[in-house]
């Protein structure tokens, strides 16, 4: 696991000041007390796919992991169209636009689920305010509970049925890494030029998440 640590906090390698050791120590505890393959596979498949990824096991090291990943990608206005993730922004000294995605290079979201089969990220209209892939900012914060990963596709669609019984999504994507293999064959896929950072989340810390 040597080489995927360094993948994992390589978002941070600029930014000393907000706290990296503490993000090491945080996903050492993580690695330590989630023995489960099923999380540590979505991991490996999503870094091996060119995403990045952070484990936040506390409020601070969620503000610090943000505003480390907003230095890296050189972003500080992002689209937001779910007002639940605002106040982790605001407190980073981040801008958020939730109406016009125009006014922002960047944009974050919660997703369905994280599958450990394939490395993706499961998100809808639900969390994107009706866009279509295409219409998405290229760079891309995913917020996630633990309990969100899941085996396969068919495992994150029982998810979203089960959440989501009186508000069906109307349209379900896959973020993948510019990387993962799929993307690169195919002649045309939005996720090749897509830039996606991925924070693990304890769930006590984002109940919100449906």
């Amino acid at each position: 696991m040597t080489g995927l640590l360094g993948k994992f906090f390589s978002i941070l390698s600029g930014a000393p000041k907000h706290g990296v050791q503490e993000s090491k120590d945080s996903l050492n505890r993580f690695m330590a007390a989630n023995d489960d393959p099923m999380d540590l596979s979505f991991v490996k498949r999503f870094t091996d796919g060119g995403g990045y990824f952070v484990y936040c096991g506390s409020h601070i090291e969620i503000i610090n992991n943000l505003k480390g990943a907003a230095e890296e990608c050189g972003e500080s206005h992002y689209f937001i169209p779910e007002k639940n993730i605002f106040a982790w922004f605001k407190e980073s000294g981040l801008t958020c636009v939730s109406d016009n995605p125009l006014d922002a290079n960047a944009m974050a979201s919660s997703c369905h689920a994280a599958i450990a089969q394939t490395g993706g990220i499961m998100i809808s209209n639900l969390q994107t305010a009706g866009l279509k892939f295409a219409q998405l900012p290229t760079i891309h914060l995913v917020f996630a509970k633990v309990s969100q990963v899941v085996n396969s596709l068919s495992d994150g669609m029982s998810a979203i049925n089960k959440s989501h019984r009186d508000e069906r999504p109307k349209s379900i994507i896959t973020l993948k890494g510019k990387l993962d293999e799929s993307v690169m064959q195919a002649k045309v896929d939005p996720n090749k030029s897509r830039l996606i950072y991925f924070f693990l989340i304890e769930d006590h810390l984002f109940p919100e998440i449906k």
